[in-house]
């Protein structure tokens, strides 16, 4: 097998949208699909069950359907209807209860059964389709030969509620080649009743006694009609549809008209191709049933998907394979440029060592002398006291260079009688004074004198402290504030 072929094998694109049905009758198989807005129909006539696989194959290979969606759908007599009560049960666990509670109305052991339902709409009761496993699990593995995904399985009598109206309740009178009439009522698309009518032979509107024949199938449709109506007393049936193989609708429901006490009228098919009731039955089942439906396949029915499979496992080595070449290469990448970029600081380190030697050995050339030293050190000495002179200087005041001549006047103008000083010590615009008092209020009297002489009223005081001699007589003392000179200075 070549390699592209075994990998579209494992990768087999499933994104096939296209859906296919197919009715299977204990005589037929019939398939319906569509195809560029047109119906295709084909059927095949078998013998027997064990005919369904090959035939099944035979019309999906045909039509290339491999790939596709398929429902199916059983024709009458490969399945049997029930009413029984409603149980205490879900939806979702109706499939797996159903085969049990219905043990006591069938021949067949429960594990040898599939079972669906749904509420009838006549009275409180549950409408239950129960089918043998073995049947249904063979259709399954026929479409799962043909590479084919099951969707649903459904039932005949279900299924022709697509011909009748969402709104309205219905009988239909159908029948299909070699099959027995069968009468089947919907209310609202959900089936409520269905029989199977004995004793009539076909074509009903041809040959000898025709008349009598239809005069007595009217009667037993009217008996079918009288129980519906005594059931359906809120929507009863007011019309009945008929579809038979072998028969002209058209005059049949004419002539079924004149003797009931409803309208009459052949159905009406979605398409003009779907002219036997094979075809109409198979396209009905492509249609959604919602809650008033079946559906065979249930869970329990579906293949297990088996993750430690040989495919499974193929596909995981070579995925594993696939990750750790990338993540070695990865690596491997990273490792170089690493190893690249490792060269390059190495080389710019050994460059950079070199230029270091250079530089010390340039340095090692410019040793100074022991007498350049020692006169440098000298020259730093006297800046050093130079600098110290000057900053001595500035902390003189520019005063010093007239005298203090002004000031001293001035302090004699602003002589009180009640202030003798003793002691005046004068440094740039810092004043210092000390002397006797009459009392402790005439010195700040005195300092408020100062404001009319321009020579004293620029001097600040930092501390003032007063205090008594031995004789009792009160002493002052006036700190000048340097701080405020200084930062004047500055």
């Amino acid at each position: 097998m070549k390699p592209i072929t075994l990998l579209n094998k494992y990768l087999k694109n499933k994104s096939n949208d296209k859906v296919a049905s197919i009715a299977v009758f204990t005589d037929s198989i019939t398939l319906v699909y569509e195809s560029e807005q047109k119906w295709i129909i084909d059927s095949v006539d078998i013998s027997s069950v064990s005919q369904w696989a090959e035939s099944i194959k035979t019309l999906i290979e045909k039509h290339q359907l491999s790939g596709s969606q398929i429902k199916l759908v059983l024709g009458h007599g490969l399945y049997q209807s029930l009413l029984i009560e409603k149980p205490e049960v879900t939806r979702e666990e109706l499939p797996t209860a159903l085969p049990f509670l219905v043990k006591d109305l069938v021949n067949e052991s429960p594990m040898e059964l599939v079972a669906d339902g749904f509420p009838a709409p006549l009275k409180d009761r549950l409408q239950v389709f129960v089918a043998n496993r073995k049947q249904v699990e063979q259709l399954i593995q026929c479409c799962a030969d043909v590479s084919c995904e099951l969707v649903s399985v459904s039932a005949e009598e279900v299924v022709w509620g697509q011909f009748t109206s969402s709104s309205l309740s219905q009988l239909i009178l159908h029948r299909r080649h070699h099959a027995g009439l069968q009468l089947t009522a919907f209310k609202q698309q959900s089936m409520c009743f269905q029989r199977q009518l004995r004793g009539f032979s076909v074509p009903l509107i041809e040959g000898e006694g025709n008349a009598l024949q239809l005069d007595s199938l009217a009667l037993e449709l009217q008996r079918s009609l009288d129980f519906l109506s005594a059931q359906l007393r809120d929507n009863p049936i007011t019309q009945l549809v008929v579809s038979c193989d072998g028969e002209q609708d058209a005059l049949l429901a004419q002539e079924l008209s004149q003797r009931l006490s409803v309208s009459v009228s052949a159905v009406t098919p979605a398409h003009p191709v779907l002219e036997s009731n094979g075809a109409r039955i198979a396209w009905a089942a492509l249609g959604e049933f919602g809650d008033t439906g079946i559906n065979f396949y249930s869970d329990s029915l579906k293949p297990q998907k088996q993750y430690l499979s040989l495919r499974n496992v193929v596909m995981g080595w070579g995925i594993a394979i696939v990750l750790m070449g990338t993540v070695a290469g990865w690596y491997s990448w990273q490792n170089y440029v690493e190893q690249e970029k490792l060269s390059a600081e190495q080389a710019r380190l050994a460059d950079k060592r070199a230029e270091l030697d250079r530089a010390k050995a340039v340095l090692a050339k410019h040793v100074p002398s022991p007498l350049k030293v020692e006169l440098a050190g000298t020259l730093e000495q006297d800046l050093a006291a130079k600098q110290a002179t000057l900053k001595a200087i500035e902390m003189h005041d520019d005063s010093l260079k007239v005298g203090y001549a002004g000031m001293l006047q001035q302090l004699s103008d602003a002589a009180s009688s009640d202030i003798s000083v003793s002691r005046i010590h004068a440094t740039g615009k810092a004043l210092d004074l000390e002397g006797l008092a009459r009392n402790p209020d005439a010195v700040p009297s005195w300092l408020r004198a100062f404001k009319d002489y321009p020579s004293l009223v620029e001097r600040r005081f930092q501390l003032m402290s007063l205090g008594r001699n031995k004789q009792n007589i009160v002493t002052f003392r006036l700190i000048a504030d340097r701080t405020a000179q200084q930062e004047t200075k500055e």
